[in-house]
């Protein structure tokens, strides 16, 4: 099917006067030359289907054919060109039954308007991408000076919705099938407004491949389980059977991803907060007292850390072998000490935790190499809260997940993210289009 549309265009500027690029480009832009264009091709798209179903307006023997002209009615829709009212016909099919629709618009046929949604997929889509950054109203406001009609905040919530749940589907199935061997899990609250809790918990699993050093959300939850995400990942595959899991020191996290094959990392970096909180806890040594015991624990666990990284790329295997027993003595020793002076809350967590603090090097000595740190999920922990922990904001269940679903797909997997977009707007059909165009200007044929 072919659309031909003629268009004369005539710019005048005054012989007098200097006019800057830019100020032409923005006059060019004023025009809504794209708008015109696209209503121009629906038009003749639309007519093209009539004829062909109908015959040729007003010719002879058109009052025999099944399907005959029923008038035209306007449909309003706005996209990235513009907005457009589109005055397109209906047919009538004579022939069909009574319990089937006998008006229909046959333009239908060739192009999709999304339901009665009045916003189309590519305008929509964009102003759910800017809410992934600012608030919907925001948005809305902003959106202004990008597209040539922005939806209203509600709609934008709506559509956001709607696409946050079809991605978090997409998201299990890209992550389907790829065996991370590495998966760094962690959660943090926002508020809410459902009546039946102040906060909501938000849960984030990373998976990674220490060999091609890249990562992957394998899943956003919202008031979730984590037993039941660590179950749904293995499920399909997300993970391998023997992958480490690196965290905090969440315990509902460890038993849920951890078993016999598979290992727990303790973020490093959270070592000495958390003994830190112990030691206040207890409430057995002075200030100065507590930062020089947290003071050598940290070096303990650097020097360890820094070990690996020396000895490994060489694979010297015995001199990390020495380091790990060095560090696990001095740890327990410290743990010890800690007991017989009192402080049992601060020597329980170095006793608890002392095996998951030196996993990487036991598996560096292995040949494997793990991560020693949960750094990259809290990086994402810091981008929901730059989304969604203004103070005054408050969420439900659904509108929280979908929000954050795009969002952070969009921040930790931009290629995900963008065929996402492909394929809600349905990019592939593009190859069944074509165009030729061809201008004259006063200057010849361009």
């Amino acid at each position: 099917m072919h659309a031909t549309i003629d268009v004369r265009l005539t710019i005048s500027i005054d012989e007098d006067k200097t006019v800057p690029l830019a100020t032409l480009a923005e006059f060019i832009t004023d025009q809504n030359v794209e708008s015109v264009l696209l209503e121009g091709l629906v038009e003749s798209l639309d007519a093209s289907r009539v004829e062909a179903l109908c015959g040729e307006k007003h010719a002879t023997g058109n009052g025999d054919r099944r399907f005959q002209r029923a008038g035209t009615d306007t449909r309003t829709a706005v996209t990235t060109a513009g907005e457009h009212d589109f005055d397109l016909h209906y047919v009538e099919d004579t022939a069909a039954d009574h319990d089937e629709p006998s008006h229909f618009r046959p333009v239908e046929d060739v192009l999709d308007f999304d339901g009665q949604n009045r916003y189309q997929q590519d305008i929509a889509a964009k102003s759910v991408d800017l809410a992934t950054s600012l608030s919907y109203r925001d948005a809305a406001d902003h959106g202004d000076g990008i597209l040539p009609e922005m939806p209203s905040p509600t709609t934008i919530n709506r559509r956001a919705r709607e696409y946050g749940s079809k991605l978090k589907q997409f998201l299990s199935d890209c992550v389907a099938d790829t065996d991370a061997d590495a998966v760094i899990p962690d959660g943090t609250k926002c508020h809410s407004q459902d009546d039946d809790r102040s906060y909501h918990s938000v849960q984030a699993t990373l998976g990674e491949d220490t060999a091609e050093e890249s990562r992957s959300l394998l899943d956003l939850s919202v008031n979730a389980d984590w037993d039941e995400t660590a179950a749904e990942l293995e499920d399909i595959d997300a993970v391998t059977d023997d992958a480490t899991v690196v965290s905090d020191a969440d315990e509902g996290i460890v038993t849920a991803f951890t078993d016999e094959n598979r290992n727990h990392q303790l973020d490093l970096v959270h070592v000495g907060r958390t003994l830190d909180y112990n030691l206040w806890d207890d409430g057995v040594f002075s200030l100065d007292r507590r930062n020089e015991i947290v003071s050598e624990v940290i070096d303990e666990v650097f020097h360890l850390k820094n070990s690996v990284a020396k000895h490994r790329p060489d694979e010297e295997f015995a001199a990390i072998r020495e380091r790990i027993a060095r560090t696990t003595e001095r740890i327990e020793k410290t743990a010890w000490q800690l007991d017989q002076y009192g402080s049992e809350k601060a020597a329980g967590y170095l006793r608890r935790w002392l095996p998951s603090i030196v996993t990487f090097a036991d598996q560096a000595v292995e040949g494997f190499e793990v991560p020693w740190t949960s750094n990259p999920v809290e990086r994402l922990m810091g981008e929901v809260s730059k989304r969604c922990k203004n103070q005054w904001m408050r969420w439900t269940t659904e509108g929280l997940e979908a929000i954050l679903q795009l969002r952070l797909v969009k921040y930790a997997d931009p290629e995900h993210y963008q065929s996402f977009l492909d394929e809600l707007l349905q990019r592939s059909t593009k190859t069944a289009m074509s165009c030729d165009l061809s201008i004259e200007s006063t200057r010849g044929k361009l």
